[in-house]
């Protein structure tokens, strides 16, 4: 039996009701007992993805009814044969209701459970606080959360598939499991600087992870679902690429990440120098005329940090380290061709984003000083100039692209924002490829990719980045291509800390006891 998180029950009334209406053996147990089931389903993955206050203020869930209703499916009800979601809700015993309905194909309705049903949650965070350490290591190493109904559940496709089967579609990412379990002992002890929201998201995805792993050989499957602009992204929400941050170190455990530095920026002077050196332009005018974005690229941290002090100054609410965040989405935003305007900006899949500059930055000041800023203007002027150096070359020394119907605007005509993303994203899957095949000659294992970076199991040698850089500049023709290195450290022995203070407090609270017990008051 799968081991769900989430728990459902039904009142008397509706299985009375469902009995009346199914009177034959045991028919209505059994229907009730598949609904109940599809709609655990659904609402653990809902929680699993929300990233909002729905459900901690409103205990609302993200549903698509639709599916609800087919998963289900049909029974003989009342003598004819319908839909039991349908069935329930025309007799006023639906255990959801819907408080908004989703776009047909689109968004899921936003629904609440009704007074029919009850629901427990084994992984509610504020549940999971209330636990010792003890208590809490045992529901991770339960015994249960290894069955592989669950796997076969999120990947059904496994069971009638090959080795190679499997290898031509999904990529498998190893998974340290210890690690990923202390992340979630951290979660739910520790990480006071993340919001309950946050929390509570990232440890049902965490959790998840654990369990394919630990059913899939310490492993997660993802799909793959290659882009036409020349990326390999995965299918779903639980994979490498698209789980936070800190959630990809704690799976991925101890590690080194080797990522582009500042990719776009650095591919963009590249190209753009490749085309000017061919048209005769000498490097001092080169470096002249995109001084700005040679200097980010330089020293990238300084040149944010001269940005946000000019850009928020000392009267503002905002943290140092939110300013800074802001700074760097806005300096993105521009590399991807945001601009002044309310407009979005297509990213490097092309896909259309916004905010654009007036919604990152959203106080007007600030705004206003950010675009008074002489380093920020100056980037924003020669991002532009680079784009239009770029993709006038490519048109011209492509034409092939201009018939590409997926870099045209809906009039037909070619999007530049679109082209930039196809030709930066080929040259990150040549770059990146190099990386690969690289790290691969001196024996490094690679575990993940993540676009513009690679996690590998061991760090380079400083002879064999370098050796490695100068390829990808070698084999490109791009000349400012070079490699940052993090060292990612995966979560060791917070159970062990946790339940030592957890035993000193415990020692505390009875050495006071026994104070308290021996107690004499004096007599006056």
């Amino acid at each position: 039996m799968t081991a769900q998180t989430i728990k459902l029950t039904a009142s008397d009334a509706v299985a009375a009701a469902l009995k009346r209406a199914m009177p034959k053996t045991n028919k209505a147990q059994l229907a009730l007992a598949k609904y109940i089931s599809v709609l655990e389903q659904h609402l653990e993955q809902s929680l699993l993805h929300m990233d909002d206050n729905m459900y901690r203020f409103f205990r609302h869930f993200y549903v698509s009814t639709h599916d609800l209703t087919l998963q289900v499916g049909q029974f003989v009800i009342d003598g004819k044969r319908q839909y039991l979601h349908k069935w329930l809700e025309s007799n006023r015993l639906n255990l959801v209701a819907v408080v908004s309905t989703g776009q047909k194909g689109g968004d899921y309705s936003t629904v609440q459970l009704t007074r029919y049903v009850t629901m427990t949650d084994a992984m509610d965070i504020n549940q999971l606080r209330k636990k010792t350490i003890n208590e809490l290591d045992a529901l991770l190493k339960d015994n249960s959360l290894t069955d592989s109904d669950f796997f076969y559940k999120i990947f059904p496709d496994f069971a009638a598939m090959s080795k190679a089967e499997v290898d031509e579609n999904y990529d498998l990412c190893p998974v340290d499991v210890a690690s990923l379990k202390q992340f979630i002992v951290f979660l739910t002890k520790r990480a006071n600087k993340m919001n309950d929201v946050q929390r509570q998201m990232l440890v049902r995805q965490a959790q998840a992870i654990v369990r394919i792993a630990q059913a899939g050989s310490n492993t997660l499957p993802m799909k793959k679902n290659p882009s036409h602009f020349g990326r390999m992204y995965y299918t779903g929400a639980l994979n490498v690429q698209s789980i936070r941050t800190v959630l990809r170190h704690a799976m991925l455990g101890d590690c080194y990440e080797y990522d582009i530095r500042s990719s776009v920026v650095a591919w963009k002077l590249g190209f753009a120098w490749m085309i000017c050196e061919k048209n005769g332009i000498v490097p001092h005018e080169f470096n002249a005329s995109f001084a700005t974005c040679l200097s980010y690229l330089t020293d990238k941290k300084a040149f944010r940090e001269t940005i946000r002090q000019q850009t928020f100054g000392g009267g503002t609410h905002i943290s140092a380290d939110m300013q800074l965040d802001v700074v760097k989405q806005a300096l993105t935003a521009i590399s991807f061709g945001a601009r002044k305007t309310t407009q979005g900006w297509i990213d490097r899949s092309g896909k259309a984003f916004n905010p654009a500059i007036v919604k990152i930055i959203a106080d007007e000041h600030a705004r206003s000083n950010f675009y008074a800023c002489a380093e920020a203007a100056a980037y924003m002027d020669e991002n532009k100039r680079m784009d239009e150096i770029i993709t006038e070359y490519a048109k011209e020394n492509d034409p092939a692209l201009l018939a590409d119907t997926e870099l045209q605007t809906a009039s037909g005509r070619i999007s530049k924002s679109k082209l930039m993303s196809f030709l930066y994203q080929q040259s990150e899957s040549i770059v990146m490829d190099i990386v690969r095949r690289e790290v691969g000659a001196v024996y490094k294992t690679v575990l993940a990719n993540v676009h513009d970076a690679i996690y590998i199991n061991e760090r380079l040698h400083s002879a064999d980045k370098k050796r490695i850089e100068l390829l990808m500049r070698r084999e490109t023709g791009l000349q400012f291509w070079y490699l940052d290195e993090e060292k990612i450290t995966g979560y060791k022995g917070i159970s062990d800390e946790v339940r030592k203070a957890e035993l000193a407090h415990k020692a505390l609270i009875a050495q006071q006891e026994q104070l308290a017990k021996s107690y004499v008051p004096k007599n006056f």
